[in-house]
């Protein structure tokens, strides 16, 4: 793969992924909630649920999706519902009120449960196909393996992905320091329960 082209891929998927979205949303509460080592487990499900999609790309299904717009359609409202349920569910979450509270909720989230959530938010939205299907052959050099190009092109950007997730989670994690603070804990899950469900709303409209 050429140099020049790789290089401008990477510029132009950092400036991408660098857009905050729901799975950036997500990392971030989970960040501060949850510190570093949890947290992760959420970015790991996060790129597997973009790995999927990737894959799905590659053996053709967004070209199925953009013959099939029942399908897509499918695809897409279910995707949309998931957030909207997520944004609701972290809208009503109340306050924790000390800090044996937040260490109690902290313990009774296992990783797992953060890596499923992680997991569904990266791969809800099938508009991810469409985008894999349409920005990677713009970077494909005929000349060249298509098969290593295309491994090549995935690999850079879960290494992005993860480098700028992680970047995200520091952010959320340099919040912790308000864990003693009801009121900023309120209005922090109410603006990230509406994030969501802007994004699931979004989601339907386009």
């Amino acid at each position: 793969m050429d140099t020049a082209l790789l290089l401008a891929y990477i510029g132009a998927i950092t400036i991408l992924i660098a857009i905050p979205g729901p799975s950036s949303v997500l990392i971030s509460l989970h960040g501060y909630k949850y510190g570093f080592k949890k947290a992760n487990a959420t970015i790991i499900g996060n790129l597997l649920g973009t790995l999927v999609l990737m894959g799905l790309t590659i053996i053709g299904l967004g070209i199925l999706f953009m013959a099939s717009k029942s399908a897509f359609t499918l695809v897409k409202y279910a995707g949309a519902s998931y957030l909207i349920l997520l944004g609701v569910h972290t809208f009503l979450l109340p306050a924790e009120k000390s800090k044996e509270q937040i260490q109690g909720k902290l313990n009774d989230v296992s990783g797992c449960v953060l890596l499923k959530q992680g997991f569904f938010t990266g791969v809800c939205n099938p508009k991810d196909i469409l985008f894999f299907t349409a920005f990677f052959p713009t970077f494909l050099n005929c000349e060249h393996s298509m098969r290593t190009q295309i491994f090549i092109l995935m690999l850079v950007w879960l290494v992005v992905d993860y480098t700028l997730k992680l970047i995200y989670l520091s952010i959320g994690r340099g919040l912790s320091n308000k864990f003693s603070d009801p009121r900023f804990l309120l209005i922090l899950n109410k603006a990230t329960g509406g994030a969501f469900v802007t994004f699931g709303l979004v989601l339907c409209l386009f």
